[in-house]
């Protein structure tokens, strides 16, 4: 008994070690991601509004718009990280949100919903006028873009992920690039070797493709958005894992949270072994019939139903069953 007592705790000793071993090199890892420390937010009083010019629309004043209270939608078993894209050049401090897709995850069912939230729409920020959403991140960051989409939309967003222009180039050019279908106006502007039909795009012209505006709408643009991260988890998918493991490595100094590494770890214990067989659906907020196109304040904004939309969230967009 004496000698099965011991082993046992041999045993147990040496699972300890590795264990730990397994966190520290874990945490070493995951130090390379860059943390958001820049929550500093802009005084209420010197909130400003980005103003369009020649622009035509409905006129709304302020006032006319009203805002019921809203609940949150009960997601709180779904892992809804989101992904932000801002239009920083170099020397410049914090943007606005180019970019706002939630992905949300739901372990048991193995369904990811990728969701655009427009930055044109017009949101209640706790703290401020209403204004474009998009403007919450560069008052406040992502505590306070948190904080509208869940006023807003009722959506509670466990952590952010963001990078800018130059990590978004460098993170397809380490996957190897993307196969993306294009139009013909599409080729035109991304210039280079790109064709109608299926191309293989760099960082580079994958870059130009997802910013791509006024050849159609922001709808359009958040699509190709959208197009480019399905083809960058198409092609994860067939990786194997220590070529998961080195493009990770070369990523994650590319990209800024606020999530901590315990957090992640334990994001990644649920999404990685769900990576083949993904089911993966999209959508974009607000859709059609979802909103009024209007003026207000000089700008050209997206007036959402709120009360359509977190029914479309609830009943068709997020993976809640």
């Amino acid at each position: 008994m004496k000698k099965i007592l011991k082993t046992g705790a041999i045993v147990l000793t040496v699972i300890v070690v590795l264990l730990s071993a397994l966190l520290i090199t874990a945490n070493i890892f995951l130090n390379k991601i860059q943390r958001a420390d820049d929550f500093s937010t802009i005084p209420a009083e010197e909130e400003f509004f980005e103003t369009d010019e020649n622009v035509k629309g409905e006129e709304l004043n302020p006032e006319e718009v009203t805002w019921e209270e809203q609940q949150g939608l009960g997601d709180e078993s779904l892992i809804n990280i989101l992904l932000v894209g801002q239009d920083r050049r170099p020397g410049q401090g914090r943007q606005r949100s180019d970019t706002m897709i939630l992905c949300s995850f739901n372990p048991e069912t193995n369904a990811l919903s990728m969701i655009s939230f427009l930055r044109d729409l017009y949101v209640q920020i706790p703290g401020y006028s209403d204004n474009r959403l998009n403007a919450a991140y560069v008052f406040g960051g992502f505590p306070l873009l948190k904080q509208s989409l869940y006023v807003n939309f009722g959506v509670t967003v466990d952590g952010c992920a963001e990078v800018d222009f130059d990590g978004f180039r460098e993170i397809i050019d380490t996957v190897g690039g993307v196969d993306i279908k294009l139009t013909v106006d599409e080729a035109k502007i991304v210039g280079g070797s790109a064709t109608a039909g299926l191309c293989h795009l760099d960082g580079e012209q994958a870059l130009t493709y997802v910013r791509i505006r006024y050849l159609d709408s922001d709808f359009g643009r958040t699509n190709r958005q959208r197009k480019v991260i399905l083809s960058v988890i198409e092609k994860m998918r067939g990786k194997s894992p220590s070529d998961l493991l080195a493009i990770v490595n070369a990523v994650l100094p590319l990209i800024t949270t606020d999530m901590s590494n315990s957090q992640i770890m334990q994001y990644s214990l649920k999404y990685a072994p769900a990576l083949k067989g993904l089911k993966v659906s999209t959508h974009y907020v607000p859709a059609s019939g979802c909103y009024r196109n209007a003026m207000i304040r000089g700008m050209a904004v997206l007036v959402p139903d709120l009360a359509k939309i977190r029914t479309a969230l609830k009943e068709e967009y997020l993976p809640l069953s």
